[in-house]
């Protein structure tokens, strides 16, 4: 593995998501960016291309980059703006498009996602918790990959209610269909989702796998929306064997 790690989470955690798979690829060393106002990250505007261009700048000048769920969605544009730094790209349960729309039958409800903002509004804690349960669904081991995601939680403080509404603000708005059809990354990308994925249903992946043209797909059996927790070894290989190559 000689390119440099560059690692993006995905809503309502932080940077720790990684820190089992980091260790099993021995890269203690890799750039872990947070979302904003999540984890240490200071609070700032969900938008989409500045996010991009600020972790490249933060960045090495070639690297990997690993993006879970928003922060795969992220990882794509950033891949696409700065083609010459991202050599590599690994998405894990990452889809273009989260929210529902009438040509996109991978997306989320609307009425799901106003009740869940609702419910963050009202008591982000408890939604938080709500939402590390909801991750595991699709786990063999539900119950295990639950306490493991909610003690991810408590490693970090809660995100401001502004930061994460603005994050579902963000995935409900977002649509990277268009931009990906009109300029496909052509970096060579391994795409890793759960096939148990209630949250970004596997479809999605399979669009992704489709229409990147040099991205593969692995479906993990009996996982939820979080791989690189949940089925940490066979993660971990699959991503040092594409970062070998």
């Amino acid at each position: 593995m000689k390119l440099p790690l560059a690692l993006i989470h995905g809503w309502g955690q932080h940077g720790g998501v990684w820190r089992e798979l980091l260790a099993a690829l021995d890269s203690p060393a890799a750039l872990n960016l947070e979302l904003p106002g999540h984890g240490v990250a200071a609070a700032a505007d969900f938008a989409l291309d500045r996010l991009a261009d600020a972790y490249a700048a933060q960045a090495p000048a070639a690297c990997a980059v690993l993006g879970w769920s928003l922060g795969g969605m992220l990882a794509l544009r950033w891949a696409q703006r700065h083609p010459q730094q991202v050599q590599k790209l690994v998405l894990f349960a990452t889809t273009p498009c989260f929210g529902e729309r009438t040509d996109w039958p991978h997306g989320s409800p609307h009425a799901v996602q106003q009740a869940f903002a609702a419910l963050v509004k009202a008591a982000p804690e408890p939604a938080l918790q709500r939402f590390a349960d909801l991750l595991a669904v699709g786990e063999a081991d539900l119950r295990g990959v639950r306490r493991s995601l909610r003690a991810l939680l408590e490693g970090q403080p809660v995100p401001s209610t502004d930061m994460l509404l603005a994050g579902l603000h963000f995935l409900a708005e977002t649509d990277l269909r268009p931009a990906l059809l009109a300029e496909p990354p052509g970096q060579p990308v391994l795409i890793i989702h759960g096939e148990g994925d209630t949250i970004t249903p596997l479809g999605a992946a399979w669009w992704l796998a489709e229409h990147l043209p040099h991205a593969r797909l692995h479906a993990v059996a009996m996982c939820g929306h979080a791989p690189m927790v949940s089925h940490v070894a066979e993660t971990a290989a699959l991503v040092k064997a594409f970062l070998d190559e």
